[in-house]
């Protein structure tokens, strides 16, 4: 698993830009509803990587009517810049929010692997999490499957956080 936190941890409070042109907080996104971020390696990436990022984006996209039905909003988080994000969402006429990690502050709390092709640095893979309106991780979905994330991710989301278990002592 490439990301530093766990299911349990809370959801950093970082800032990044949306392709509405707003500033928005990874933690204040999720009090009004549960979320499922997509961290991905596109608009600038290249080769599979960028294949990878493209289906990733294309299976939330086309579960999307079902996860805004369930009430999980939807952000996809890239490095690029805010234009870059803006021009690929309206080239593939995304339904949700794309949120730019240009400084590359919440994929670095976050621990998400970055790789560098020259200066452009991007999201090694896609990696999703799932969030709840309390701001707790309830999933890591590494490595995303387009085909299976919204509803691996609608089933996080719907499932109660299961209780913490604590070692028996061992008896000697």
């Amino acid at each position: 698993m490439r990301v530093k936190l766990s299911v349990g941890d809370s959801v950093p409070s970082v800032g990044l830009r949306a392709t509405d042109g707003y500033l928005l907080n990874l933690r204040s996104f999720v009090t009004k509803q549960p979320a499922l971020f997509l961290f991905f390696g596109s608009p600038t990436h290249t080769g599979a990587a960028r294949r990878r990022g493209l289906k990733a984006i294309e299976g939330i996209a086309a579960g999307h009517e079902r996860l805004k039905e369930a009430g999980i909003a939807v952000a996809a988080v890239s490095t690029d810049s805010e234009q870059q994000q803006t021009d690929f969402a309206k080239k593939h006429e995304l339904p949700f929010l794309l949120l730019s990690d240009e400084r590359r502050t919440a994929v670095a709390i976050l621990g998400i692997e970055t790789v560098a092709v020259g200066e452009n640095v991007n999201v090694a893979s896609p990696v999703a999490l799932a969030v709840d309106r309390e701001g707790v991780i309830r999933a890591i979905i590494d490595p995303v499957d387009p085909d299976a994330i919204v509803d691996q991710a609608m089933r996080a989301l719907s499932e109660p956080i299961p209780a913490a278990t604590e070692d028996a002592p061992s008896s000697t």
